[in-house]
């Protein structure tokens, strides 16, 4: 077994001990995803055009509060810190944070596309939707995962999460409501919107990489 897997294995294994965090974000996306259902229902009859919105606000929302309050349960337990003494370097323990992240968040989002699919009707299983989905909870994953780091240690870090990672999201979250909307046939063509996602997958991710050694040593 490699350094990563071992990481990645072992904050799973945490994610599912400690999984008061994911279980609340995911009660959060189900109840946003039935209460917009129910006034969607009654506002309008065609709900594709604000679906992109709803989905993409309910998944920040979501990841950012189970990213803080995992990490926050991981540093009061003194996990966090015994990783760092051990021969694994940071980059690794960063990249097997973000894969475990990762895979908790796209298991929620893919369970509420499918609520969503139902509840409003619309077709949302498609293999262009999914890549959105992955691609655009990459990048905001990276970074939720790097600010949890570097608030770890501060007094009042989950409320310091979200005011940091939101406002350092916005491109992230135009490009894929606007992406969301085009594999929806609301608009022309996703390329554009997928690029733009892309390129801030990317950004955030080498970002986060070289960032996380510094952080986590704070």
């Amino acid at each position: 077994m490699t350094s990563l897997t071992a990481v990645v294995a072992k904050d799973l294994r945490l994610a599912w001990r400690n999984r008061a965090a994911w279980l609340s974000a995911m009660a959060f996306s189900t109840i946003a995803v039935l209460t917009y259902s129910f006034a969607f229902d009654l506002a309008t009859g065609d709900v594709r055009p604000l679906l992109p919105g709803v989905l993409w606000t309910t998944f920040l929302f979501a990841g950012v509060f189970a990213a803080g309050q995992s990490f926050q349960e991981e540093v009061d337990d003194g996990t966090f810190d015994a990783l760092l003494f051990s021969p694994v370097g940071a980059t690794t323990i960063f990249l097997g944070k973000l894969t475990a992240n990762l895979i908790a968040l796209l298991i929620i989002e893919c369970s509420q596309l499918v609520l969503a699919t139902i509840l409003f009707d619309v077709g949302l299983l498609t293999p262009e939707l999914l890549g959105i989905v992955v691609i655009g909870t990459v990048g905001y994953v990276s970074l939720t995962t790097l600010l949890a780091t570097m608030g770890g240690h501060v007094r009042g870090r989950s409320v310091l999460l979200p005011v940091l990672s939101l406002p350092l999201l916005v491109p992230l979250l135009i490009g894929a409501v606007r992406a969301t909307g085009a594999s929806l046939g609301l608009e022309a063509g996703t390329a554009p919107w997928m690029l733009l996602l892309l390129v801030f997958a990317i950004w955030s991710t080498l970002a986060a990489v070289l960032l996380f050694p510094i952080a986590a040593e704070q």
